[in-house]
């Protein structure tokens, strides 16, 4: 699929370049309607459908606001506790991220970048605990809804999060 696109962007961007034919307006909305149906054509036959956006809403009754970082670019690395156990969960390394403090109630779209992944991990403020809520939707179908207690950081400074990794093709939630 994303050949088929690319060789049409590739062919397209040709066809407006090239000095020697002369194309006409008819003609460029002709390219640009074959290759917007290209893309959906490539959807019809396979079955898959590559998503728009991603919807975000968190929630509390406890606290007014919580940290969220969020990432549209990461790799899934081998855990170096369990590098070879196919059970242990991979880490998360992102690459680029923001992290940001936000009011509740937080609800926001994430439009997809070409990467696909999405990446938002949310807690508490620092030594507060709270019930949390947070619903993640992906285009219009509901992937992740989930409430819980988070406690503050412990004397090893681990702190309870909600994590929401997606790539497109396979979940991992934490």
């Amino acid at each position: 699929m994303k050949i088929r696109l690319y060789l049409v962007m590739k062919l397209f961007g040709e066809s407006l370049e090239c000095t020697t034919l002369k194309a006409n307006r008819g003609s460029n909305a002709l390219i640009l309607g074959l290759m917007v149906l290209s893309m959906g054509a490539c959807e019809f036959l396979t079955g898959v459908h590559i998503p728009d956006h991603v919807s975000v809403e968190i929630g509390s009754s406890d606290v007014s606001n919580v940290t969220v970082v969020q990432s549209y670019h990461f790799l899934m690395i081998p855990n170096p506790e369990c590098p070879d156990d196919p059970s242990c969960p991979a880490v998360v390394y992102l690459v680029n991220s923001d992290t940001s403090s936000v009011a509740l109630p937080f609800e926001r779209t994430y439009p997809f970048t070409e990467r696909h992944q999405f990446f938002l991990e949310t807690y508490p403020p620092e030594g507060e605990e709270a019930t949390l809520t947070m619903r993640i939707m992906i285009d219009e179908k509901e992937w992740y809804n989930d409430f819980r207690k988070l406690l503050p950081a412990g004397e090893n400074g681990d702190q309870e999060t909600f994590q929401f990794v997606y790539q497109f093709g396979e979940t991992m939630n934490n």
